[in-house]
Parts: structure tokens; sequence; C-alpha cells
């Protein structure tokens, strides 16, 4: 059932993106793939357009940039870290810092922004993308 569950979240999740490049690069985006026992987190998916390459995340999608965005299929994250096709291939479930692609990426790249800037707003605590429930 979990099985079923998580696959039907993935299309519908791979779907949305699709329709969301095809039109227009979302302004924010809900990753919540792998959200059993931590808050989705609101992604500020357009801030990141300055900061980032849009392969830096999207890197299966070779040639990828906002340009070229509406002419290609865009995977989401979420169809290759759920069920990881390769062993190595990180899985989001995993809450580690250093297993879970999101953490990997994300947590790391905040991390090194902080080290050029203190003053930078890039999160680096849970509840920073996590939000407890009211």
């Amino acid at each position: 059932m979990r099985k079923l569950f998580l696959i039907t979240i993935i299309v519908l999740t791979a779907v949305v993106a699709m329709f969301a490049f095809g039109s227009e690069i979302p302004e924010k985006i809900t990753i919540d793939a792998c959200a059993d026992t931590k808050a989705p987190v609101e992604f500020p998916h357009k801030a990141h357009f300055e900061l980032a390459a849009c392969v830096d995340c999207h890197h299966t999608s070779e040639g990828l940039t906002a340009e070229t965005a509406k002419d290609m299929e865009v995977a989401t994250c979420a169809s290759c870290h759920v069920e990881p096709e390769k062993e190595e291939t990180p899985i989001c479930s995993q809450k580690s810092l250093k297993k879970n692609p999101y953490h990997i990426a994300c947590v790391g790249c905040h991390k090194a922004e902080k080290k050029e800037n203190a003053e930078t707003k890039a999160p680096t605590k849970c509840t920073a993308c996590h939000p407890k429930p009211a």
C-alpha cells in the first residue's frame, strides 16, 4: 500500500512539474515526496535562479536552463530518489545529512554559502525548512 502511495505521489509530482515547466518556471515548489516524519519543504524555486545553475539540482537534465525548460522533460528529484535504481544513489527516506539527497545538496550548499557570507539567510537548521506544525 505504501509503495502504491509513493508511486502515485511521484507520478503526480512529475505531471505537475511537466505542466509547470511547460508554461512557466514555478515561483515555489513543495518538496513532499519523502515527508513522512517532517513537514514538507516549501522551496523558493525561482529565488535560486541567480544562485545556481538548473543542472546543479536537476543533474540528470543535461542542458537544462530557464530558457530550455519548456522544451524538455524535467525529472523531479523524487523520480530518482524515492526508490533509486542504483545502490549508490541517495534515497530521500534517509534523514541523515550525509544520505538524504536534499540534505546533501541543499544543506551542503547553504553551509558553504554561510562560510563565504555569514549574513546569508540560507537555512541550515531542520526547522528552518521543516516548520513544526502549529
